[in-house]
């Protein structure tokens, strides 16, 4: 049996493992370009936070006008795109094409029962997604480990999704929507354009969401000095006042303002004896002066990135859980649709037969 299943998807499999491998090869030929570019700026091994934030500088501007700024953008967008291929591609006409041509018909009429047969199917494409996702997920994580240092933090979701093992949860995830939606639909075309919609869906607006609210973010409030780089906008009666915070090393950045002493946001007034709200940019000593002396504070709230590997685990596990209750979800349905839908189509074969012989 699994050799049948095998036999059937090995077409699919290994057209994804050819791309895929020639990804992984492209990352391997550029690995040591950028641990070299790492090395040259003093990115590598810089331990002062001025010293690195301007090596990091230096070495993302290196990499920018490299091969290699491409292959990290590629691999960004492979990575959140490959569960809805797998889905599409893999997932939706798994079960789908079997029930539209009626091929179901010879497979069901053998000694394997269907909800093993379907068990079976799942287990290899579920398998084969899994590694996919997480060989590209482990040797671009690897691989990026300098250049995410540099830049975004690796918590931010963008980067997030495409990094340690929420792409591998995220894969099968999809391939198992995808097989759902075509046990359901029983149409292939249908089944792969709402395992897209749906695949979608999980990635741009339920993960990101469920990140948010299981990242338990940290907000913090330090006295504003004058010292701060700050710039004052004035619209109207509206007054917004921009400082300089520093950001957090590896820290998803979620929200910076400037807050008075009861926590509400900056809006002024503002003296106009000592604040020029007609200069725009860096304001002068003297209105700085001013707003350090009006007890205000520079608010962060951020994700610290010791919380990547955490955070990883839970996104993983909810991800995991879906997939479980799909797979579920799918052999029940199958086993209610055992007799009466499959036996309708028979007849119904039957009776078109007789019409073509008479």
């Amino acid at each position: 049996m699994i050799w049948l299943a095998w036999r059937q998807f090995r077409v699919q499999a290994l057209s994804v493992a050819g791309g895929l491998l020639v990804f992984v090869g492209a990352l391997a030929l550029t690995w040591t370009r950028v641990t070299t570019l790492a090395e040259e700026t003093g990115f590598t091994g810089c331990r002062d936070d001025i010293a690195c934030r301007d090596a990091a500088d230096r070495f993302l501007r290196a990499i920018g006008h490299e091969s290699a700024g491409a292959l990290y953008l590629a691999g960004l967008v492979l990575l959140l795109v490959l569960p809805a291929l797998l889905g599409i591609f893999w997932g939706a006409p798994l079960v789908a094409r079997e029930l539209e041509s009626g091929t179901y018909r010879m497979v069901f009429s053998q000694t394997v029962s269907r909800r093993r047969w379907l068990l079976v199917k799942l287990a290899v494409g579920g398998v084969a997604a899994a590694l996919s996702a997480g060989l590209v997920s482990l040797v671009l994580t690897r691989w990026a480990a300098p250049i995410d240092a540099a830049g975004s933090s690796r918590v931010e979701p963008i980067t997030f999704l495409a990094r340690g093992i929420v792409p591998v949860g995220s894969a099968v995830l999809a391939f198992a929507v995808g097989v759902a939606v075509g046990l359901v639909l029983r149409r292939t075309l249908t089944a792969m354009a709402v395992t897209l919609l749906l695949v979608v869906a999980v990635q741009i607006v339920a993960t990101p969401v469920m990140l948010r609210l299981l990242a338990q973010p940290i907000t913090t409030v330090t006295p504003l000095r004058a010292d701060t780089p700050m710039v004052l906008i004035v619209s109207g009666t509206h007054v917004h006042l921009d400082a300089g915070n520093d950001k957090i090393s590896g820290a998803w950045m979620i929200e910076e303002s400037v807050v008075t002493a009861s926590g509400e946001t900056f809006t002024g007034p503002v003296d106009t004896t000592k604040c020029d709200t007609s200069i725009k940019g860096e304001l002068v000593q003297e209105c700085r002066d001013w707003l350090a002396a009006q007890n205000l504070g520079q608010q962060l709230t951020y994700v610290p990135g010791s919380r990547f590997w955490p955070l990883q685990w839970r996104v993983f596990t909810i991800l995991s859980a879906l997939t479980v209750v799909l797979v579920l979800f799918s052999i029940g349905y199958l086993g209610g649709l055992s007799r009466s839908p499959f036996r309708r189509g028979s007849s119904a074969g039957r009776a078109r037969g007789s019409a073509r012989r008479t």
